[in-house]
């Protein structure tokens, strides 16, 4: 441990540098906290004018005492006088108001990065959305916290621009604090590392109660909702992959682990457009398509490559047991989401390094997975998709089906009744009082 000089002196180093050294490990996490918030704060003001005004306008803010995103946030919704405190802040600086657009639009930004501590990246028009949930270490209910699975946000973030869809991981000021709060835990020498996280709970691994008030599920249902009907009311697929680490083999018995639970489980209760036929279709085309992109990396220990699991009583399915009353990321889409399609993958250590060094082969992966799902969604019960593009530009090719031509109502057999409604979003349970 750092440690100050004994009281009447000062060790050489602190009087040549005239700063007082520090106490505790604690103290060298907030001093890291600090410099996270400023540079939070810096990163949610891209979106100013222009670079100059940016610069003055941190700078007067710093100076004032306004050094984080939640400082921010509380200054520009603060009315009081009759008038917007930030920009009473900035006038008073010499610096230029925001005008009530952009007011608007910061506020709507800071309410998700600084209090919910997520990070939504839209990267285009297509109905995709990508999680990352493990990329800090989180709490779980009566278990050991969740270790972080490293370089899960990063494929995620390359999966989403190139299916043009959206990302939705824990923002990176929290990812760098998460971390300062597990090395400090470490350093302390403490067994239970729960004392030193955050209150960041698991989303992968939420009470049903809950998932309704849970900040993740609702983003996820905001872009689910945004999503769902075509132009003509039709209904649009739409489709969720879950990001996550998993140990090398033998101790995970693949690279790569798709886990199909969730949507078999929902095809299963005639709840899903998707007949049992198509599931299969789709978990076919998975392993195929998923198995020649990781033939072409040299993938060490040599262990099987992929495999796609649909039964929920099986390790990383994709979907908890019913009787544990959890609800992971793929089973929060399809149940009360509304998402037609949801894919768990586990990635191995080894797979995960390499894409992290092989942008092209992330973008491989990713057009394993939206063939899958185009080829799943060309038949009578759900409406057609593009085909999926390398072109970023959302060109059209000889395969483009159009989505101008989707059906307006997806028919099909249900299980012991008759014809298949259309989907919509599930209520989540009620929040029991307590």
């Amino acid at each position: 441990m750092l440690k100050k000089a004994p009281s009447g002196g000062s060790s050489s180093s602190s009087q040549k540098t005239g700063i007082e050294p520090l106490d505790e490990p604690a103290e060298l996490v907030d001093l890291g906290e600090q410099a996270v918030d400023l540079e939070e704060l810096e990163d949610s003001m891209q979106k100013w004018p222009n670079r100059d005004e940016r610069s003055a306008a941190y700078q007067r803010l710093v100076q004032y005492g306004v050094r984080s995103p939640q400082a921010l946030l509380t200054v520009l919704q603060d009315r009081s006088s009759g008038k917007c405190r930030l920009n009473q802040i900035l006038e008073d600086g010499g610096c230029k108001a925001l005008k009530a657009d952009a007011a608007a639009s910061l506020a709507e930004q800071l309410e998700v990065r600084a209090r919910q501590r997520i990070e939504v990246s839209m990267e285009g028009p297509q109905p995709v959305l990508i999680t990352a949930p493990h990329n800090i270490y989180l709490r779980r209910d009566g278990q050991p916290p969740h270790v972080m699975e490293e370089y899960t946000t990063l494929i995620a973030q390359r999966l989403a621009r190139q299916l043009r869809g959206a990302c939705l991981s824990w923002s990176r000021a929290e990812q760098r604090r998460s971390e300062l709060h597990w090395c400090f835990a470490k350093v302390c020498g403490e067994g239970d590392f729960s004392n030193f996280l955050s209150a960041n709970r698991d989303p992968n691994y939420l009470h049903t109660e809950e998932v309704a008030q849970n900040p993740w599920f609702r983003q996820m249902a905001r872009l689910a909702d945004q999503w769902r009907h075509t132009k003509e009311g039709g209904l649009r697929p739409t489709l969720h992959i879950d990001v996550h680490g998993c140990r090398d083999p033998p101790a995970t018995p693949s690279h790569l682990t798709v886990g199909l639970a969730a949507m078999n489980h929902e095809v299963a209760m005639g709840r899903s457009p998707l007949s049992q036929a198509r599931l299969e279709s789709f978990a076919q085309t998975l392993q195929v398509e998923l198995n020649s992109v990781l033939q072409n990396m040299d993938l060490k220990p040599r262990a099987l490559l992929v495999r796609v699991l649909q039964s929920g009583v099986e390790r990383l399915s994709g979907a908890w047991p019913a009787e544990e009353q959890r609800l992971t990321q793929s089973q929060q889409a399809m149940a009360f989401a509304g998402f037609t399609h949801s894919c768990q993958l586990e990635l191995s250590k080894a797979l995960r390094k390499a894409l992290s060094r092989d942008e092209a082969g992330t973008a491989r992966l990713g057009r394993a997975v939206t063939k899958a799902w185009a080829i799943c969604c060309r038949s009578d019960s759900l409406p057609v998709l593009r085909s999926p593009s390398a072109n970023a530009a959302g060109a059209r090719t000889k395969d483009d089906v159009g989505e101008d031509k989707e059906s307006s109502e997806p028919t099909g057999a249900r299980p012991g009744s008759g014809t298949r409604k259309r989907r919509g979003r599930r209520n989540c349970p009620p929040r029991r009082k307590a």
